[in-house]
């Protein structure tokens, strides 16, 4: 078994002089909260799926469109859910911390810059290092705001004005969470194993099952099992905010879905956020989900729901036992870039220190990884001056390298499959069309990793074993994709080494730099150790990066310069300028289609229809509308469900009192540009709708019943411009009124035994229940009400099996028919 003992510092940590820098203050919290949407064009690629790239099959591609806003990537066609952007400022007078978290792949250090610099300009306020920005890694999201050249590879090439867009949307954001700050109540609580039966989300790695880290975990850690929130109320115990901390994949749709998604992570908010009354902004953020995938129910988007539904209940009662305090808390945050230089790169084990023997070109390769439990060092096998990847991939029985030729000149797995990055390099070039001058080794982007630590508290804080105790919340923001026993050594060793305990862990946060594994869990191969550049050594060795800064600047009384030497400068990134393609001016828009083209795409193959019916039944009733819009550089139209209400239309709205519209998975939109190609040509753009009559999460078969109807308001391009933001106007589309009527359900009886089932439609692709299916039967909300042909009445509880509702009646002796209600009034009658 190996045994990592860390050993704790005996040292007092080493700090410039401390008496120029002002006192770490306590003050009273104040919290402010906001959310908004990412929209970028759509056309932009997806990110997460390597293969959506052309050159490594184009998953997702639906047709031969092009768009200016794809390189090498399949372009986007659609939205199922735009990507949410949430913001939560916390401060207390002395310092800020501002929490940004929105709906895509990863996260990029430049982005973080500029979103700071934009904020301190607006506010006047110092915030520099206290910014944070993280994901929830959808792999459905828009892709290409970042210019980390090797992840051009995860989602096409960088895209100046998305960069742009991007920015400036998520600094909006946590501006109005700045204008929203008020005094606030602010706590923590930890809750493990609180998903036993992997109803959310499971473990995916079965390399490391056998692998034994810590004396007192059995071999395979399996998925990071802890679940952390933090709370923040008002003074009248009303809930402003909070967020909720796990690992879970965001891949619930494959490679070949071009729709844009939140993914399963996103679809966590969408539902918890809807078990409250009101408005309150409920942030997801990554733990360590690099082994983590979701699980869930049903198909397709109806999945995605099912996640968000499987965790509502146990994440909100985590919510309701997490204690507060309007007591003043301590506040301190920093960032630091940590140097990854391949040559300097350390790991603490308590048998010595893991480093790499100095790269060599000539060198002989020993091919000897292991002395019993422990790791040699030097390291010689990862024998490359820019790095390599693909480590671990293939068979470990017969690797192959993915570029004969550019080996490491290790034949001992995993590294008997490392490419070198020298080799990377090329073939990004050729397949982005990039200059010799945008491919430089070493690769910027990789020579250090942005991180950011926080110090809040005391908080008072519900610890896993259902203690109530007043400690420090110490969090890690880390700019990977943490793996589970990642986690686990950051908890030990910020305890062993800096005294606190329980320490936070958020992933896919700053910057990126692929999968984060300890060098013993890097060494089992597989998948993940492939991403990152620096082999097995990089990630702990960022670790302690992180660890030395909570030892030596947060673990003091006062405010210190984080980089007083100008020893962790930020990358260095190209100047770019705004493309210059002006979208299509598009006179018609706001026209109803009245026929379809000859070509018209649909999303899920669904079957595409003009007519909208007067009445539509709840579930099984949908609504199409098609209409000629703009340029989808100017154009990302916005479609919402209206009702009448006393003679005028209202916005449909969830219980929470959000809108029904393309933002949520009620309404799904789809662009066909015509002709196809080129995207230089003078396109008509073709825009599509369509709402399956399900209720938004709560009631999901009882839909309000009354008259309804779709209204579009979208922009198209004026002339004029020369770059973004284009010159705009807006236009309108409505379509016809159409009344939601109850659905028909299914009913049998056979003896006493009664069997309700609400059949979904053929094209439906909402979820109706837990244990039913999107597109088949479904169990029904009971308990229903049966009425006999004679009028005799009585209630029956039924339980869900098999996709039905089954129940046993007592009546029914010499009647000739009965009625079934739902709880919600749909009904269906069987005669005799």
């Amino acid at each position: 078994m190996l045994t990592l003992l860390l050993l704790a510092c005996t040292d007092e940590p080493q700090t410039a002089d401390t008496h120029a820098w002002p006192e770490v203050t306590p003050g009273a919290p104040l919290v402010g909260a906001a959310e908004g949407y990412l929209e970028l064009p759509v056309g932009t690629p997806l990110a997460g799926y390597s293969s959506r790239c052309g050159y490594l099959g184009g998953a997702s591609k639906q047709d031969d469109r092009d768009s200016s806003y794809a390189t090498a990537f399949s372009e986007s066609t659609g939205v199922q859910t735009l990507p949410q952007i949430k913001s939560i400022w916390l401060e207390n007078g002395d310092d800020h911390l501002v929490l940004v978290r929105f709906d895509v792949i990863y996260s990029y250090d430049e982005l973080v810059a500029e979103v700071t610099r934009q904020l301190e300009e607006a506010t006047g306020e110092r915030l520099d290092g206290k910014v944070v920005i993280t994901t929830n890694h959808s792999h459905a999201s828009w892709a290409n705001f970042s210019d980390q050249t090797h992840f051009y590879l995860g989602g096409d090439r960088y895209h100046e004005e998305n960069f742009r867009r991007t920015a400036a949307q998520l600094a909006e954001v946590a501006l109005e969470a700045y204008q929203n700050r008020v005094e606030a109540a602010v706590g923590a609580s930890w809750t493990k194993d609180w998903d036993p039966n992997d109803e959310v989300y499971r473990d995916r790695r079965g390399e490391n099952d056998e692998l034994a880290v810590w004396d007192d975990v059995e071999p395979g850690y399996g998925k990071d099992p802890y679940l952390h929130v933090l709370r923040f109320d008002t003074l009248d115990g009303d809930p402003i905010a909070f967020t909720y901390t796990f690992g879970i994949h965001g891949t619930s749709l494959g490679d070949d879905n071009p729709m844009v998604s939140i993914d399963a992570p996103g679809h966590l908010d969408t539902v918890i956020q809807e078990q409250f009354d009101e408005h309150v902004v409920v942030m997801h953020m990554q733990g360590a989900g690099g082994d983590a995938s979701p699980s869930g129910v049903d198909s397709d988007y109806a999945r995605l729901e099912s996640v968000g539904e499987r965790a509502a209940d146990k994440i909100v009662a985590a919510w309701e036992s997490t204690p507060t305090s309007s007591a003043d808390i301590r506040m301190e945050t920093v960032s630091r870039h940590i140097p990854q230089l391949r040559d300097t790169m350390s790991v603490t084990r308590d048998y010595g220190e893991l480093v790499y023997a100095p790269y060599d070109p000539d060198a002989e390769i020993d091919n000897e990884v292991w002395d019993g439990d422990q790791i040699i060092t030097p390291i010689d096998e990862f024998n490359t001056q820019y790095g390599g990847a693909f480590c671990g991939a293939g068979d470990p029985d017969d690797p192959d390298v993915l570029i004969p030729g550019f080996d490491v000149g290790a034949t001992v797995y995993p590294y008997s499959s490392c490419v070198d990055v020298e080799a990377i390099g090329a073939v990004l070039g050729a397949i982005f069309r990039l200059e010799d001058w945008e491919v430089t080794l070493p690769l910027p982007e990789s020579l250090a990793a942005h991180t950011t630590a926080s110090r809040i508290g005391p908080l008072t804080t519900l610890t896993h074993e259902g203690e109530t105790v007043d400690r420090d919340l110490l969090a890690g923001f880390f700019p990977a994709e943490p793996l589970g026993m990642f986690a686990e050594q950051w908890r030990r060793r910020v305890a062993a080494e800096t005294g606190y305990e329980q320490a936070l862990l958020v992933g896919y946060a700053q910057d990126h730099e692929g999968y984060f594994l300890i060098p013993e869990d890097w060494l089992a191969g597989g998948y993940e150790p492939n991403i990152n550049v620096w082999g097995p050594l990089q990630a702990e060795h960022v670790m302690e990066g992180v660890i030395e800064v909570v030892a030596t600047v947060l673990s003091t009384d006062v405010h210190e310069d984080p980089d007083p030497l100008g020893w962790y400068p930020a990358t260095e990134y190209f100047d770019r300028d705004l493309p210059t393609e002006q979208p299509d001016t598009t006179p018609d828009a706001g026209e109803r289609l009245t026929a379809f083209p000859e070509y018209f795409w649909t999303p899920l193959d669904l079957t595409p229809s003009l007519d909208i019916p007067s009445e539509v039944p709840r579930v099984t009733g949908m609504v199409q509308l098609a209409w000629e819009g703009g340029d989808p550089a100017v154009d990302l139209p916005d479609v919402v469900l209206q009702r009448e209400v006393d003679g005028s239309w209202v916005d449909a709205t969830s219980h929470s009192g959000r809108r029904i519209d393309t933002a949520q998975p009620d309404i799904l939109l789809g662009h066909t540009p015509d002709p196809l190609f080129p995207s230089e040509a003078d396109q008509v753009h073709r825009w599509w709708a369509g709402w399956q009559a399900v209720s938004h999460v709560r009631d999901r078969a009882g839909l309000e019943l009354g008259t309804y109807r779709l209204k579009v308001t979208g922009e198209r391009y004026t002339g004029g411009s020369a770059s973004w933001p284009w010159a705009t106007e807006s236009y309108e589309v409505l379509s016809d009124t159409f009344t939601v009527v109850p659905a028909e359900l299914s009913v049998s009886l056979e003896g006493d035994q009664l069997t309700v089932a609400l059949q979904a439609p053929e094209d439906g692709y909402r979820l109706i229940h837990l244990d039913g299916s999107s597109r088949g039967s479904n169990p029904v909300v009971g308990p229903v009400t049966v009425t006999w042909g004679s009028g005799a009445s009585e209630e029956v509880e039924v339980t869900a099996s098999g996709g039905v509702s089954v129940g046993t009646v007592s009546g029914g002796s010499g009647e000739d028919q009965l009625i079934v209600y739902d709880a919600y009034g749909n009904s269906g009658t069987v005669s005799f």
